[in-house]
Parts: C-alpha cells; structure tokens; sequence
C-alpha cells in the first residue's frame, strides 16, 4: 500500500521588472560595505513574514505575491476579509518588526551583551515598523485607519 503524496501549497509571485530589481539590489548589495542595507532587507522579508503568517492563519490558502521595484506586496484579489481580519493582517508586519527590535534590545541587554548588529538590527526594525504604521496609502498605517476609522478615501 502507498501512502499518498504530501503536496506543498504553491505560493504564486508575479514579478514585474524582476531582473531591473535583482540588477540594482545586487549592485546595492555590492557596494553596501557597511552591511546596513542587509540588516534593512533582512528586516522588510521579516515584516513580509508577519504578514505570510497572519496570512495563513486567517485565510489558509496560498497567497499572490507581487514582487516589484516598490517592493513584496500581498495580492488580495478574489479574498474577501472581515475587517477585523484586515486589522490583524494589516498589523502584523508592523507588530512583527517591533517585537523583534524589542527582542533584540531584550537579548543584548541579558544574554549577549551589546553588538553593532544588534543595535542595527533593532534600530532597523523599529524604524521599518514605525515607518510602516504612519497613515499613508500603500502603508499599513493607511490600512488601518482605513479600517478602523471607516476612512475609504485611502484606498488605491
């Protein structure tokens, strides 16, 4: 008797101008001798992992990622979300740059003793999630005011 195959969920990413971005990214990356766009990258793919997985907790189905010279960006289309549902994905990534940079201070502080990189990386977290929360379009602090306050005008 066989056991059925385990099938991964297939995460589709539409990329638009994908070797424009690799190209500057790793001419950026290339040129970065101090390391702080790394720690900066490192950062913005874990805000998108909050995101993921708020994602997969609420929706329990593979997401559309867009992958852009602005940017990862979760495709909604087709996937309707309550709005209490919106606030904690809208939330997550913010919440997930914050509680790292939290983290890092905490474990500098009573394990590890303090480091160049981990003040970086805990000053680089708390300014992406900080960044992220300001109430503009395109920001999560856009989308949570729009779903808090009920403000529709910030949609795209």
């Amino acid at each position: 008797m066989t056991r059925p195959r385990r099938c991964w969920p297939q995460i589709e990413i539409r990329a638009r101008f994908l070797p424009l971005v690799l190209f500057f990214v790793a001419v950026a990356l290339a040129r970065d001798a101090t390391g702080v766009l790394r720690i900066g990258l490192l950062c913005a793919l874990l805000h998108e992992c909050g995101h993921l997985a708020a994602w997969g907790v609420l929706v329990r189905r593979p997401p559309r990622i867009r992958v852009s010279p602005a940017g990862l960006c979760l495709s909604m289309r087709g996937v309707i979300l309550p709005p209490g549902q919106e606030l904690v994905l809208a939330a997550a990534g913010p919440c997930t740059n914050l509680v790292l940079s939290a983290a890092a201070i905490v474990w500098m502080e009573y394990v590890a003793g303090y480091s160049f990189f981990g003040y970086r990386f805990a000053a680089a977290n708390l300014l992406l999630g900080a960044f992220n929360l300001l109430p503009l379009p395109g920001l999560d602090g856009g989308y949570l005011l729009q779903d808090t306050v009920g403000l529709h005008f910030l949609q795209k």
